[in-house]
């Protein structure tokens, strides 16, 4: 029995990490599409991104934010979740993650490997869209033109624009594609489809505002702290010319980090998914991602971590520049 096919019968609900990026929100739409009784929500919030990728099907596949869920998944059948590391990103449902399907392709939750038979991960795959195919072409689930259009715009965004992509992502584009009739100018125009967001201009400009840097070796640590749309203040600090950027928040006794590496830092070596792990070693929380962009959440101000935060970072750095 393949993977998906107890998703034929029931109710499904489909969940991914906080603030649902283009792969996240691809998967969800693509199980939605392809499997009946299926509902997307999402931890949160959706990212910019992804509600451009929404703007796309309409109301087809409506988006239920913190839908309530009991221990046992009622009023669902199951709880399938994508796109997840760690129970630090999906919040108050990281108690169902034992008891779900979980699909993923970052570090491996190694907690999460040996108590649910239904956990999925591979890390070597460049998105989750990919596996989510796979698993699907298993099941024989035939992959609708739209379930095609998210899952190819998962793989677009999760290589960006496949200047990170291996071969095998290339090819799995266009055979989803080719299958489908769909042509990848329309799946990228809908993904940078221009939207104006005067708060997250706002935030941006707030975040540039606070930023301070250092040298790290051979490599530039910037860090900042804002309240809202964290990860685009850390991608324009990359753009900027950051190798690592930390963006800290708190909200209610929680502190969380969002980073982004550059290019540069990426082919040196350098895992913000990895130091992620480590930092919650040292520091308390949970943390993970990929290499290029990861998370991090811990009970405390950020008074209490930043300073661990910014001393592993530049350690890390520091090393990557003596090539150690």
């Amino acid at each position: 029995m393949a993977l998906l096919d107890e998703l034929r019968q029931g109710r499904t609900l489909v969940l991914s990490h906080v603030n649902a990026d283009i792969d996240a929100m691809g998967c969800s739409v693509a199980l939605a599409a392809m499997f009946p009784g299926v509902t997307v929500g999402a931890v949160e919030s959706v990212s910019r991104g992804a509600q451009n990728l929404m703007a796309h099907f309409g109301d087809r596949y409506p988006v239920l934010v913190d839908p309530p869920v009991a221990a046992n998944a009622a009023p669902y059948d199951r709880v399938v979740f994508v796109d997840t590391s760690t129970p630090a990103q999906v919040g108050h449902y990281a108690p169902l993650l034992a008891t779900s399907i979980v699909i993923d392709h970052h570090a491996p939750d190694e907690a999460l490997r040996s108590s649910n038979p239904r956990y999925v991960c591979d890390p070597g795959s460049p998105s989750c869209a990919q596996l989510v195919h796979r698993l699907a072409v298993e099941a024989r689930a035939e992959v609708v033109p739209d379930a095609a259009f998210a899952l190819v715009a998962g793989i677009v965004a999760d290589t960006e624009r496949f200047r990170i992509a291996p071969n095998s992502a290339v090819e799995d584009v266009l055979a989803i594609l080719r299958a489908a009739g769909l042509e990848l100018s329309e799946v990228i125009g809908a993904m940078e489809r221009p939207v104006y967001d005067r708060s997250q201009v706002v935030a941006v400009l707030k975040a540039a505002e606070r930023m301070a840097h250092e040298e790290a070796g051979q490599f530039i640590l910037a860090r900042t702290r804002v309240a809202a749309f964290e990860a685009s203040a850390a991608r324009h600090m990359v753009s900027m010319g950051a190798d690592v950027a930390l963006v800290f928040g708190e909200e209610g006794g929680t502190v969380s980090i969002t980073a982004r590496a550059s290019r540069r830092a990426l082919d040196a070596g350098f895992h913000l998914g990895e130091y992620m792990k480590r930092l919650a070693e040292v520091a308390g929380g949970s943390g993970g991602g990929h290499a290029g962009a990861a998370g991090f959440k811990a009970p405390g101000s950020v008074e209490e971590v930043e300073p661990r935060a910014i001393a592993l970072a530049r350690e890390m750095l520091r090393r990557l520049g003596q090539g150690q």
